[in-house]
């Protein structure tokens, strides 16, 4: 009888809360992303807030009035030993690139301004004021410079592989990087190439991820990220279709080596954000604005462009790269040539 009593009271509970919900109290916050580069013209603002309802999140992300502010006034202040040399009133914009995923796409709107000329001496400051006072974000950050590309030279070739290949192996190149006041480094190759077909020619890019190294890192006051030539080819082979008849000719159009050096506090972002390796729910929470989640900080994107061929004797992928190019185990039946007039007398020269 004791255990009816107690049914029946738990049953007259559930029935009397129907208004119990498992969201609990909602918060609206800003989540603001923002970094600036010296080495970029437009400086581009993401800015979502978070949101939450009864159902599906899922249904709720793939709809964008749930993501996006409708009134924002968002201002940056370049400061120079403390008087403000300039302010942008940042401008808002849809673009459609917005890759797949859980939130709302292709569309996505940011907020932008242009300066091709950022002070790298100067202290910047955010201000943003979301429906008229509701929220106010503020930040400021330093520059990220210093930033310099060290090796290869500029006039000094991509060497991926040596006179003999099945004899001696691949080269590994060293990417060398001065690192400013960075705390965190990224390195990019990229491999551009003139395709040539009945229609005409179009130039094509694969993009080589060479890799992340942090400050902590650095075995030399250097940075240095490498690539191993196999790895080069092996690319090139998964990502260039074999030549078929409507291709004429494939040739080295340029490289471009590019490095992106990030901030400490941007370091710091990275790391709080990473996957978990563990079953721990409660991960730390890094913000260096006042106001918002999320992060304004700066980074920086150096680059070297090294055209196919420089006169008089300068080429951007030395001669048996070029021969591994062209005649090599990976990419032999993906239609290189070389078009260089130094190459005639070499039998992988173009016809």
């Amino acid at each position: 009888m004791k255990y009816l009593v107690v049914i029946v009271l738990l049953l007259g509970f559930v029935s009397c809360k129907t208004d119990f919900s498992v969201n609990g109290e909602y918060e609206e916050r800003a989540v603001v992303h923002f970094l600036l580069d010296r080495g970029q013209d437009y400086h581009f603002l993401k800015l979502n807030k978070t949101f939450l309802g009864d159902g599906n999140a899922f249904d709720f992300a793939q709809v964008a009035d749930s993501s996006y502010f409708n009134n924002v006034v968002a201002t940056v202040e370049e400061i120079v030993n403390g008087n403000v040399e300039r302010t942008w009133t940042l401008q808002d914009t849809i673009i459609e690139n917005k890759q797949p995923g859980a939130f709302y796409y292709p569309e996505q709107k940011l907020y932008f301004f242009f300066a091709d000329d950022l002070n790298d001496q100067a202290l910047y400051k955010l201000h943003i004021d979301i429906e008229n006072g509701k929220h106010i974000v503020t930040g400021e950050t330093e520059l990220v410079s210093g930033v310099g590309i060290s090796m290869p030279g500029q006039n000094s070739a991509i060497n991926f592989a040596e006179a003999n290949v099945s004899l001696n192996g691949y080269l590994t190149q060293q990417f060398r990087f001065t690192p400013g006041n960075g705390a965190t480094y990224n390195a990019r190759l990229l491999f551009n190439y003139r395709e040539v077909t009945a229609d005409g020619a179009e130039i094509k890019t694969i993009n080589w991820n060479l890799g992340n190294i942090n400050r902590d890192d650095f075995t030399s006051p250097t940075g240095n990220i490498s690539g191993r030539g196999e790895v080069f080819y092996e690319l090139l082979r998964n990502r260039i279709p074999a030549a078929d008849a409507s291709i004429i000719r494939r040739t080295v159009h340029s490289f471009e080596i590019i490095i992106t050096a990030g901030s400490d506090d941007l370091l710091t972002y990275m790391l709080v954000n990473q996957p978990s390796s563990t079953f721990a729910q409660n991960k730390p929470e890094f913000t260096n604005l006042e106001g918002a989640l999320g992060i304004f900080s700066s980074r920086l994107t150096v680059s070297q462009f090294k055209p196919a061929f420089v006169p008089p004797q300068i080429r951007a992928l030395s001669t048996n790269s070029t021969r591994e190019l062209c005649t090599g185990q990976y990419t032999v039946d993906r239609g290189f040539c070389s078009h260089l007039d130094m190459d005639q007398s070499q039998p992988w020269h173009c016809d």
